[in-house]
């Protein structure tokens, strides 16, 4: 990998970290539950990434790592959901999820695809889920009756790029295994550049979040 490749590669992994070190100030804050919460997913989420990134140099495998992470991932999002919206149904929804979700990671990775090798399918399930959870919340905050701008809710920017993010990424990790097996070079291609290109925007617009003011109690 040439310098220009290693430092595409690297900068995910600085957005994530200024992601996180703007949360750590909103985690240590008065700031409501869902919040904090979610301030913590992000420094978790630099806390896994930055061995991973290390692993990943030194040439050895690091989906094992990943894989786990990400079962981890999509249920602590998932509570994170369940904390800030209010439909009961979607809150039921919610519950169903944990448990299906769980049996099914589970079951990929004794019968379908193993913990070292990147297991797509949670991916794509716990992504499509996520992007299902953030348009319910779009939707109620677009029905609310709180007349406060919208882009000065932090979950407008956190929901609005898990949008960006999981739209741009689920199709091709949808096809990943396919992908890889007949069309290498375009796999790693869009790995490398479209990919990070999605985390890093998803990342610009949890710090905008992070950094716009809010003052009414929805979000407690």
């Amino acid at each position: 990998m040439d310098t220009f490749d290693q430092v595409i590669s690297f900068l995910p992994l600085f957005f994530i970290g200024l992601a996180a070190l703007l949360s750590i100030r909103v985690f240590l804050g008065e700031s409501p539950r869902s919040l904090r919460m979610f301030a913590q997913l992000c420094i978790i989420t630099f806390l896994v990434e930055l061995p991973g990134h290390l692993i990943k140099e030194g040439q050895n495998p690091n989906h094992w790592l990943y894989n786990i992470f990400h079962i981890f991932y999509y249920i602590y999002l998932a509570s994170i959901f369940y904390q800030q919206l209010k439909n009961e149904w979607i809150k039921i929804s919610i519950s169903v999820f944990y448990i299906v979700f769980i049996l099914f990671a589970i079951y990929n990775t004794l019968f379908l695809q193993d913990l070292f090798s990147l297991q797509t399918y949670p991916l794509v399930i716990g992504g499509a889920f996520s992007i299902f959870l953030s348009g319910a919340y779009f939707w109620e905050l677009f029905t609310s009756t709180d007349h406060e701008s919208i882009t000065r809710d932090p979950f407008f920017w956190f929901t609005f790029g898990l949008i960006l993010y999981f739209g741009g990424t689920l199709p091709f990790l949808g096809m990943f295994n396919y992908m890889s097996d007949n069309f290498y070079d375009f796999t790693v291609f869009y790995y490398r550049y479209f990919s990070n290109a999605f985390s890093i925007l998803l990342n610009i617009l949890i710090m905008i979040g992070f950094l716009c003011r809010k003052s009414y109690q929805r979000l407690s």
